[in-house]
């Protein structure tokens, strides 16, 4: 054979060699890379619609998910996007976006709220704001989680209240707490105040209150004063429950079934009803002015480590993602509501609790959003105020006058 035929020869069976193993460009697979903290028990969920998706989606596209704890994660993001070696998604809660939004470290997205990526006329819009950063979207919706009242409903029969009938309002509640100490030896109602997700601020909205409005302080509002008085001096002083409480104090103080009822997400009812604790779930009590309830979520975000030829993959995992099928999967087996409010709740009946934790999607607010220092906001300033408050019998608004002119400076750093 020449030499000439010979180089035909070889390079044809390279072509054929490289059309049966599918490594020419247009069969080329994208792969982009996804990092995130689900380590409990949504974990399985997560990973079991990432293969879905990679299995089913039909623009060729492999999803490489990198799970982590979250605190590890947030070291890893340190130090990996800051010499654009970032994944291309990362997933985290909305309040800790403005600091990596700020630095440039995540891309902006209202492009893909704008196309038809994600359909904003369906998302809470508590939700949507929180996904906002200097008048742009700089993350998309993962999942939502909304706050219920979880009460024991053995300690309301020992109490000699109705089991099937939870409080609705705050007088309600108050009644019902003041009944179980009296007549047990159990706690009737506390919220934990620090590592938690935010409780006080349930009672604090309820009340027409808020901590920030238009960029300024007010966390030393006449609203805020009455309401954080009439709670203080319920657990401080008619012994509701302990005043300082961390989460993880909390739930296992209502899982020991010594309290019987507080604030808490999802996550909680599936390990409680496999400790076999006999508990309800309820909306929210009512306040004087409103029935809100705290909503805390999870977005997904765009590195500037994600390659520009990655953008389309990235949108359109962002798009599944979001969809009515995979949200609705999502929820039934992990107890989220939705990212969506036009998700029939009788989809979700597959769940007992998804339903009841959907019914407050518009009726929810975020804490401490669209801020670049939240962390040092909440820990700093606020829980220091509470805890003077109700550990220190300190005057109430003397101590929010304090806190509130340490938040206005922090506010302006």
């Amino acid at each position: 054979m020449t030499k000439r035929y010979c180089s035909v020869a070889i390079l044809g069976a390279t072509v054929a060699m490289a059309l049966s193993m599918g490594c020419f460009a247009d069969d080329a697979k994208t792969e982009i890379t996804f990092w995130n903290g689900f380590t409990g028990g949504d974990r399985p969920t997560l990973e079991a619609l990432v293969k879905e998706y990679n299995e089913t989606n039909d623009k060729n596209i492999q999803v490489n998910m990198d799970i982590m704890p979250w605190d590890s994660l947030y070291q890893k993001l340190s130090t990996t996007l800051a010499v654009g070696q970032g994944p291309d998604i990362v997933a985290m809660a909305p309040e800790r976006m403005g600091a990596y939004a700020q630095s440039g470290a995540f891309m902006p997205l209202d492009d893909a709220w704008e196309d038809g990526t994600i359909d904003a006329d369906a998302v809470p819009e508590a939700l949507k704001e929180s996904l906002v950063y200097d008048g742009s979207y700089y993350g998309v919706p993962m999942d939502y989680a909304t706050l219920l009242l979880f009460y024991n409903k053995d300690i309301f029969k020992e109490a000699g209240l109705d089991p099937e009938s939870p409080p609705t309002t705050w007088d309600e509640l108050e009644a019902d707490a003041q009944q179980i100490v009296d007549k047990t030896d159990k706690y009737g109602f506390t919220m934990a105040l620090k590592d938690t997700t935010p409780m006080w601020c349930i009672m604090v909205w309820g009340n027409g209150g808020d901590y920030i409005v238009d960029g300024k302080p007010v966390l030393n509002s006449e609203e805020n004063i009455e309401t954080i008085t009439r709670w203080a001096e319920d657990i401080r002083d008619k012994g509701f429950g302990p005043a300082d409480l961390t989460g993880g104090d909390i739930d296992k103080l209502f899982q020991s079934q010594k309290l019987a009822m507080y604030f808490c997400g999802p996550w909680a009812a599936t390990g409680f009803t496999a400790d076999g604790i006999n508990f309800g779930i309820a909306q929210a009590p009512k306040g004087p002015k409103s029935q809100v309830t705290q909503g805390n979520g999870t977005g997904l975000y765009r590195t500037t480590s994600s390659a520009e030829d990655h953008k389309e993959a990235v949108y359109d995992f962002f798009k599944w993602w979001n969809s009515k099928e995979a949200q609705t999967e999502w929820c039934v087996n992990t107890g989220f509501a939705p990212t969506r409010t036009d998700i029939s709740l009788d989809s979700l009946s597959e769940n007992p609790f998804v339903g009841e934790f959907s019914k407050p999607l518009n009726e929810s607010k975020m804490y401490l959003q669209n801020l670049t220092n939240f962390a040092d906001i909440d820990t700093q300033v606020i829980i220091p105020a509470f805890e003077k408050i109700l550990l220190q019998g300190e005057d109430v608004k003397a101590t929010l006058d304090e806190a509130n002119e340490a938040l206005g400076m922090m506010l302006n750093q």
